[in-house]
C-alpha cells in the first residue's frame, strides 16, 4: 500500500469517527456503486516526492467532498464548521496513521462551495507532507 493510499486511509478514519450526523457516509471518493448522499468523499489529488535526495518524503494533496441534497433539513453549515475544525487539527491525523507513515505537516486550505443541479458540493482542500519508513531499518526519517 502506497503512502498516500495509508494517509486517505487515515482521514476516512477520522472524519468517519467525528462526523457531524450520523446519516453521513464517510467513503473513499474511488468507490464504485450506488451512494446515498449525504456523503463525504476523500480522495487523493496528487502525490509526489518531496526531493530527488528525500523519495520517502511525499507531499499528498487530497480532497475531501460534502455531498448533500439542497432540499435537506440539516444545518450544513454546522456540518461544514465542525469537518473545518476537524481537518485543521493535525493531531487527529498524526493519531491516527500507522506506525510506517510519519506526517510532519498538514496544512487545511479551505473549503469551495459549488452547487450542481439540487446537490450542494462542497471540496475541502488539505496538503501533507510524511514519509513512510520502515520500522526495522536502521536509517528511518527522523
Amino acid at each position: 500500500m502506497t503512502t498516500s493510499q495509508r494517509i486517505k486511509l487515515s482521514l476516512i478514519a477520522v472524519l468517519e469517527a467525528s462526523k457531524p450526523d450520523e446519516s453521513i457516509s464517510v467513503v473513499d471518493a474511488k468507490k464504485r456503486g450506488e451512494l446515498s448522499l449525504p456523503l463525504l468523499a476523500v480522495d487523493v489529488t496528487s502525490a509526489t516526492a518531496h526531493s530527488e535526495a528525500l523519495q520517502t518524503v511525499e507531499r499528498i494533496e487530497l480532497t475531501a467532498t460534502l455531498r448533500v441534497h439542497a432540499g435537506d433539513d440539516e444545518d450544513i453549515d454546522a456540518w461544514i464548521d465542525q469537518i473545518e475544525t476537524v481537518l485543521t487539527d493535525v493531531s487527529f491525523m498524526k493519531a491516527a496513521t500507522s506506525d510506517l507513515v510519519k506526517v510532519y505537516a498538514w496544512t487545511y486550505s479551505g473549503s469551495v462551495q459549488e452547487w450542481d443541479e439540487s446537490v450542494l458540493e462542497v471540496s475541502f482542500a488539505i496538503e501533507t507532507l510524511c514519509a513512510r519508513f520502515d520500522p526495522q531499518a536502521q536509517n528511518d526519517p527522523p
